[in-house]
């Protein structure tokens, strides 16, 4: 809500401040006193009215209420802070203090209700009182005010001595009051469990019947690996050599030049070239002899007597061809070369070793607690496969290099932990909770038949849990010999209490909780236990 201030002027009377305050328009009315020289008190027949009298404010106090605004004052005038304050009207000191969000009364005033006023009471806009003259509102405003201040301000004044008083000795006390330590070593248990775990592709999360999420590992690896050659092959060694007889066509000598070209006719494709230039005769039926070999060295070039009858090119025209005589001399030789059982052989055998080999990769990147399962991995694609030497081509060894892409399912450590933990909470003691960091999880076998399960051991310390205000309620103001008894009969502790008193000749347990100090201390067994 906004806040309407109005300033009193020196020429201001109750009308014109009545009619100002009709400007605020439902706005929080703060009225503004002029301030006066050392607080001085103007005379109330004086023709200038500083608005101070309990009269004035009772009637701004019911126009403002009239209006519906909240109504509150900043004068330094002790009449106005002494009326204002019994009447309920907020009075400050200065305009900063009273920008609060709130207008509040002092504690001491918030109790005292306004007088109320009857219409018999009030003539004309002023007070009637049937009061005696001591009891007058004119009188209470030239002698009330300083003696209400000086009587309100000496039991503050006095309650604040007497609050310094109680905590100087309360502290003193609290120096001087035995002090105590009580050291508790709670009652630990093991939490043993054996779960049998499975996983399978389709489980998301971990449930507490023993299924627990996987995930898919891939791996690429590459090897080479070499294999003797165990077959043989034949290869063309020496060239067929043999003798052709050309016999001209024509009448004309013909030239017959180094490297004319002769074979056979129908399906036998060997060929055989001259090997030096001679000429033919003239005339038709002249003969002559030219040495020839095979094109093509090997067996293949050997050819029996008369099958020669055709001549390449133009010269086939001029001339006819034939061999009286078998060309022979024509012969191969066996290198050793690779058999397709040795690609087989070589191909098996580098195929598992990169399977060991992905199956020790997939393993050096998990964690060491983390679950491989062997048998799920498998071959996604082989990425490259390139033997040396190609087929059916001499060589004394096979070398074949490998590229292949693996996967394989894993089980994270930290969801095997989550399923104990799940275990565990659910078969846990009231009163008790977990030892931190002292869960173990050991895989103790997995299941020949099924790969996809397997058995966990684990094994949990936990703790109970004491209330220290308890066992301080309990130890307070007793004989120091009876608290370890009464602790260990009540609380679920490994050992009894140790007590340590100061000063140590003192007769029984402080009286002050705060002066007793509640420690966890850790057994011979159980420190050996957590080693």
């Amino acid at each position: 809500m906004k806040t309407f201030i109005l300033n009193i002027e020196p020429h201001d009377d109750i009308v014109s401040i009545r009619d100002k305050m009709d400007w605020a328009k439902n706005s929080r009315i703060l009225i503004v006193w002029p301030n006066t020289e050392n607080g001085a008190r103007s005379d109330l027949l004086s023709n200038t009215v500083p608005l101070n009298r309990r009269l004035d404010l009772i009637l701004l106090q019911r126009h403002s209420q009239v209006l519906g605004s909240p109504l509150a004052l900043v004068s330094k005038d002790p009449d106005v802070n002494y009326f204002g304050l019994r009447l309920g009207i907020p009075v400050y000191k200065s305009l900063r203090k009273a920008q609060n969000l709130h207008w509040r009364l002092p504690f001491r005033f918030r109790k005292n209700k306004p007088i109320a006023f009857n219409k018999e009471q009030t003539q004309n806009g002023l007070l009637t009182n049937s009061r005696p003259f001591s009891h007058r509102p004119d009188v209470i405003a030239s002698h009330g005010p300083s003696r209400a201040k000086s009587r309100t301000a000496i039991p503050a004044v006095r309650l604040l001595f007497f609050t310094a008083g109680v905590l100087a000795v309360l502290s003193i006390a609290a120096s001087l009051a035995p002090s105590a330590q009580i050291i508790l070593v709670p009652r630990t248990e093991v939490q043993d469990v054996l779960i049998e775990a499975t996983t399978n592709p389709q489980i998301q999360q971990v449930q507490l019947t023993g299924k627990v999420p996987s995930e898919l590992v891939t791996v690429i690896v590459e090897g080479r690996d070499t294999q003797p050659a165990s077959g043989s092959i034949n290869l063309p060694y020496q060239p067929a050599k043999g003798i052709a007889i050309f016999t001209n066509l024509t009448d004309q000598v013909v030239e017959i030049p180094e490297g004319i070209v002769v074979r056979p006719v129908g399906e036998v494709i060997s060929r055989y070239e001259t090997t030096h230039d001679t000429l033919a005769p003239a005339g038709p039926g002249q003969t002559v002899e030219v040495d020839i070999q095979s094109l093509t060295p090997g067996i293949s070039g050997n050819l029996a007597a008369g099958q020669l009858a055709a001549i390449e090119g133009l010269l086939g025209t001029q001339l006819s061809v034939s061999n009286p005589m078998p060309i022979r001399g024509g012969s191969d030789r066996k290198d050793p070369a690779p058999t397709q059982k040795d690609r087989d052989l070589l191909a098996h055998r580098l195929q598992n070793a990169l399977q060991e080999t992905a199956l020790e990769e997939i393993q050096g990147q998990l964690d060491p607690k983390d679950l491989l399962i062997p048998s799920s991995l498998e071959l996604v694609k082989i990425l490259s496969q390139n033997f040396l030497p190609e087929e059916n081509t001499p060589a004394d060894q096979l070398i074949l290099k490998l590229s292949m892409e693996f996967q394989a399912r894993i089980v994270r450590h930290s969801s095997m932990q989550a399923l104990v933990q799940a275990v565990f909470d659910a078969n846990l003691k009231p009163g008790y909770l977990p030892i931190q960091d002292s869960m173990q999880i050991e895989v103790v076998r997995q299941n020949p038949s099924d790969p996809y399960s397997w058995t966990i051991h684990a094994v949990r310390r936990v703790q109970a849990q004491i209330n220290q205000a308890e066992v301080v309620r309990l130890a307070l103001a007793l004989p120091p010999e009876q608290v370890p008894a009464l602790l260990e009969q009540m609380l679920p502790l490994e050992e009894a209490p140790a007590i340590r008193l100061y000063p140590n000749w003192w007769l029984r347990m402080p009286i002050l909780p705060f002066r007793i100090e509640v420690s966890d201390g850790i057994s011979p067994g159980l420190l050996h236990a957590s080693q």
